[in-house]
C-alpha cells in the first residue's frame, strides 16, 4: 500500500510520538546519541510504502501454512528484500522505519484488523552516498566481526 498525504502525515505523526517516547527510555549521553540520529527520511522521502501480511488469505488454501504459519510473514520479508536490491541497483533508497506502533499505522492506512504490519517503508534518491552505516558512524553501535555470528560445526 502506498500511502496518500493524509496518511502520510497520520504515520509521521505516529513516528514522532513513539521517537519520543523511545528518546525518555535513554538517559545521559546515549540519550544525546540517540537524539542526534537521523531514524527515518519520512518528511524527505517522496514514497512511503506499507507491507502487509493477511494472516488467513484465501489464496492457496493453507498449502504450507499448517506447520508453519510465520512462513506467510517471512514471504513478505523476503520481497521486501528482494525491492531493497533491486531499488538499490538503481540507485534508489529504501529505509525501514521500524519506530512506529503497528496498530496506529494499520488504523491510519484504514487496512483490515487483521492485517499484520511487515514494515513501512521510506524509498527515494539519498542525499549521499555512505559505505558505513549512520549507526556505525555515529557511535551507536560497532559492526561485529563475521567470526563471531557464524556458527561452523
Amino acid at each position: 500500500m502506498v500511502a496518500d498525504a493524509a496518511r502520510r502525515e497520520a504515520v509521521i505523526a505516529d513516528f514522532k510520538r513513539c521517537n519520543a517516547e523511545a528518546l525518555g527510555a535513554y538517559e545521559g549521553e546515549r540519550r544525546s546519541l540517540y537524539a542526534r540520529l537521523k531514524l527515518a527520511g519520512l518528511c524527505e522521502a517522496p514514497t512511503h510504502l506499507a507491507v502487509f501480511v493477511d494472516e488467513a488469505p484465501d489464496k492457496g488454501h493453507g498449502l504450507g501454512r499448517r506447520t508453519m504459519p510465520e512462513m506467510l510473514r517471512y514471504s513478505a520479508v523476503a520481497a521486501v528484500g528482494h525491492l531493497w536490491l533491486a531499488a538499490r541497483a538503481a540507485g534508489v533508497g529504501m529505509g525501514w522505519v521500524s519506530i512506529l506502533d503497528p496498530a496506529a499505522v494499520r488504523q491510519a492506512l484504514d487496512v483490515p484488523a487483521d492485517w499484520t504490519l511487515i514494515g513501512y517503508f521510506c524509498l527515494g534518491y539519498p542525499e549521499a552516498e555512505a559505505e558505513t552505516p549512520e549507526l556505525e558512524r555515529e557511535g551507536w553501535e560497532h559492526r561485529a566481526p563475521p567470526s563471531s555470528v557464524i556458527l561452523q560445526r
